[in-house]
């Protein structure tokens, strides 16, 4: 039989409220191949069924049973699995751990989509043995307790609707449109994010203050509401939770653009050249719904324009 070498790294999510055998002999598995065990807890800023329990409360569940032998990291979700594998690479090296390194995770969640530069195979684990321990909330202490409290709360929620704003800004001409690009993101997007209670008096002022903070101190004319639909975010694709978003649109009067919150560029775009695939897949819908209301207003500018010549 070889000897254990290098390291084995288990990317998942272990989204229950305690670590039981069955766990046990997963990482005995990864034990008798390699020296050095690394578990990647995968994370969701948005909170669901699948996803209850935080990166916080899952790292500490395993520095409780395991201490120091086994090193613990988290690794976000993110909407590009490239983007994401790449991510992923990054943060297991950045932890120097002995060669070879193999990943190993579930065949259809991890497999299939990692492209990045380690070798990943499957480790198949029995759900229902692995869950076994979430299934009895009773005579049960500490830490464990409550995790179990949040997983039984959270699959008892009913299905929520988000509300987000987003706004088309457009050059006085209505030449160019304003649009930003988040960090791991490869396409474009309309200012916005979701309304907060307790800062908008109305989704007016939602749309006005994500426009400030994402891109500078903007002065706008009077908004002008285009309509609402659901946005299919990658954050509760396997969620019975969605967002629904409510789109303005507006003309830029003065002030400087500057990136700031969670983007990293701002800039303006002129709107004939742009197409749908310009757009993250979020956005596109949103993309489709302002058209109609641009090709109005530039045909009636150009129309002006010419009357005055």
């Amino acid at each position: 039989m070889a000897q254990p070498s290098g390291s084995g790294v288990i990317v998942g999510r272990f989204q229950v409220h305690a670590l039981n055998a069955a766990h046990d002999r997963l990482f005995k598995k990864v034990w008798l191949k390699h020296k050095h065990l690394y578990v990647v807890l995968c994370s969701n800023p948005a909170p669901g069924i699948h996803n209850p329990l935080p990166w916080e409360l899952r790292r500490l569940q395993f520095l409780q049973k395991y201490n120091d032998r086994i090193t613990v990291l988290e690794m976000p979700d993110l909407p590009d699995d490239r983007i994401w594998s790449q991510e992923l690479d990054r943060r297991i090296l950045e932890l120097r751990p002995p060669r070879p390194i193999v990943l190993y995770g579930t065949p259809d969640r991890f497999v299939s989509l990692y492209s990045g530069q380690f070798p990943a195979k499957p480790l198949e684990v029995p759900l229902a043995e692995a869950q076994e321990a979430t299934e009895k909330l009773g005579g049960i202490l500490s830490l464990e307790d409550f995790c179990a409290g949040m997983v039984y709360a959270t699959a008892r929620r009913y299905p929520t609707v988000y509300p987000t704003v987003d706004i088309a800004l457009f050059s006085n001409d209505f030449r160019y449109v304003l649009l930003a690009r988040k960090p791991n993101e490869t396409g474009l997007r309309f200012p916005g994010g979701f309304a907060d209670p307790q800062q908008d008096e109305s989704f007016e002022d939602a749309a006005l203050r994500e426009l400030v903070e994402e891109c500078g101190d903007i002065e706008v004319d009077e908004l002008v509401y285009i309509g609402s639909c659901q946005i299919d975010d990658w954050r509760y694709r396997y969620s019975p939770d969605t967002i629904m978003s409510h789109l303005y649109a507006a003309n830029m009067l003065s002030g400087d653009i500057r990136p700031g919150d969670d983007i990293v560029e701002a800039l303006w775009y002129e709107m004939r050249q742009l197409k749908e695939t310009d757009f993250t897949y979020e956005h596109r819908p949103l993309f489709e719904m302002i058209k109609p209301y641009w090709e109005e207003q530039i045909e009636t500018f150009q129309q002006g324009d010419s009357t005055q010549q």
